[in-house]
């Protein structure tokens, strides 16, 4: 498959605790099962895409540290070129603290560390050769500011621009921003965020199109996708499977998605092989570890054909 994709975003390390439920507020659940695993939502968007067959560039920020060192070379081993990757002495890597239940469902806080120094200083975007498609990915575990001045420099270099926008906005960006995004992807909550809008994702999802953004993608869950654009309107169906941790399976549909659309599918075939990936996702534990190969992708649709 040939298809370049440029990742910006977070690399974290993982502390995972596995429990019966969830604890409520002030509440501790005794009897969890600990894991670490490597994560921070760019990395594991970059993982997924190299993983589905694409060439990933990966550009975020690492401290001086153990952690950082143990991300870059988990993430080389991958195929993710780290060149981009900052590294910045006396900060810490960031990590993200999960609880994850046995329905797979999670919570997750995050101390950013070094993702908060990302800069965007000296980073040259490069342009498409004819006939070549280009695919810049953003979420937003680094600085807005930082991330929505690479939108604007993709956009201008020609790439597709797609920006999930996890977790939710601090706040609305630049007009400039809107209309530089090719495909704003959210989940219900992080719609809700954007827009002020509750209720039904469509409807919220048209938001957005009245600012400049070209497509939004809402991810639901078991209830699949939707992809909203000025003329169009697709839902995804979710692969149903047992899941067992959901933690990387946003980020397994966005990277996969990535990959296929740099690579020149249709458009609703990438969203259903992205929805395919994700399903798979959530059947293994971790986020990186979880995300399946292209040929994993492909045997798992050939056997749901019928789905």
């Amino acid at each position: 498959m040939s298809a370049t994709v440029f990742v910006y975003g977070s690399i974290n390390t993982d502390l995972v605790v596995y429990v019966t439920r969830l604890p409520q507020p002030g509440e501790t659940v005794i009897g969890g099962r600990y894991a670490s695993y490597p994560g921070g939502k760019g990395a594991n968007q970059a993982v997924a895409a190299a993983k589905a067959g694409a060439r990933v560039r990966l550009h975020g920020c690492l401290g001086d540290d153990l952690f950082g060192r143990e991300r870059i070379a988990a993430l080389e081993k991958t195929g993710v070129s780290t060149a981009g990757v900052q590294v910045r002495a006396g900060v810490a890597s960031g990590v993200a603290q999960i609880t994850v239940d046995e329905q797979g469902e999670n919570t997750i806080a995050v101390a950013p560390g070094a993702n908060m120094s990302f800069s965007p200083e000296g980073i040259a975007v490069e342009k498409p050769a004819p006939g070549e498609t280009l695919v810049s990915l953003f979420q937003n575990e680094i600085p807005q500011e930082a991330t929505e001045q690479l939108i604007i420099r993709s956009h201008q270099a020609g790439h597709h621009v797609l920006w999930n926008i996890a977790p939710t906005l601090s706040h609305r960006p630049t007009v400039e921003s809107l209309h530089a995004i090719d495909y704003l992807i959210c989940n219900r909550n992080e719609l809700a965020g954007l827009t002020g809008a509750e209720g039904d994702p469509a409807r919220a999802a048209a938001i957005p199109l009245g600012w400049g953004v070209k497509r939004v993608i809402v991810t639901l869950g078991r209830e699949g996708s939707i992809l909203i654009g000025p003329n169009e309107e697709l839902h995804i169906d979710a692969f149903r499977v047992e899941a067992v941790d959901t933690v990387g399976a946003g980020d397994c549909f966005c990277g996969v998605f990535a990959a296929f659309l740099a690579a020149g599918l249709a458009e609703k075939d990438a969203l259903r092989t992205a929805s395919a990936a994700a399903a798979i996702s959530a059947t293994r534990r971790g986020a990186q570890p979880s995300m399946p190969d292209r040929a994993e992708i492909e045997e798992f649709l050939r056997s749901r054909s019928g789905s």
